[in-house]
């Protein structure tokens, strides 16, 4: 049932991002919310379920987009093992290592997706795509994280009693 509603919300992000988000471009880009799912479930639910949860992520993405199928499913492959390094901290809240796994998968997602498009034969202009592509969109994805991130905490269920106790730190430390 909980891929079903992974599907769904995939599927709806990415209609979201290639319908309504075009009109909002703060710096010049525009929010992958579909990427931004796919790291906050990887932070949230854990690895096992990444491994599942990403790859769909990215199908879904690439059904949307006019780039050639299987760019996004590569690109997002780094997100599973950057959550699983974030999460090896040791703060009681998610959503910073969420924000920091979202910002360091957009930095992949955008350097591999450069390359595959440069490797079909389009001209990627290095510095152009650098800093008016990739790093804007580090700061916007990072921006629009707690929209995803929310609704994904929320329903996802509480950790196990004996993860919470004196071997983390509270986050206010």
């Amino acid at each position: 049932m909980k891929y079903a509603f992974v599907v769904a919300a995939a599927w709806f992000l990415a209609i979201l991002d290639v319908s309504a988000m075009p009109y909002i471009h703060p710096l010049g880009v525009s929010p992958d919310l579909v990427l931004v799912f796919a790291v906050s479930w990887a932070v949230v639910r854990g690895h096992d379920e990444a491994l599942i949860v990403v790859p769909l992520c990215g199908l879904i993405q690439d059904l949307t987009t006019s780039d050639p199928i299987g760019t996004s499913i590569i690109a997002l492959a780094p997100a599973v093992p950057i959550a699983v390094a974030v999460r090896l901290r040791a703060i009681e809240s998610d959503f910073l290592p969420t924000v920091i796994a979202v910002m360091g998968t957009t930095a992949c997602y955008g350097v591999i997706s450069m390359t595959v498009l440069g490797l079909t034969g389009q001209e990627i202009g290095l510095f152009h795509s650098l800093f008016r592509v990739i790093l804007p969109g580090i700061v916007v994805n990072a921006i629009f994280t707690p929209v995803v991130y929310l609704p994904t905490h929320w329903l996802s269920p509480r950790p196990a009693a004996w993860l919470q106790g004196s071997a983390r730190l509270p986050s206010s430390l």
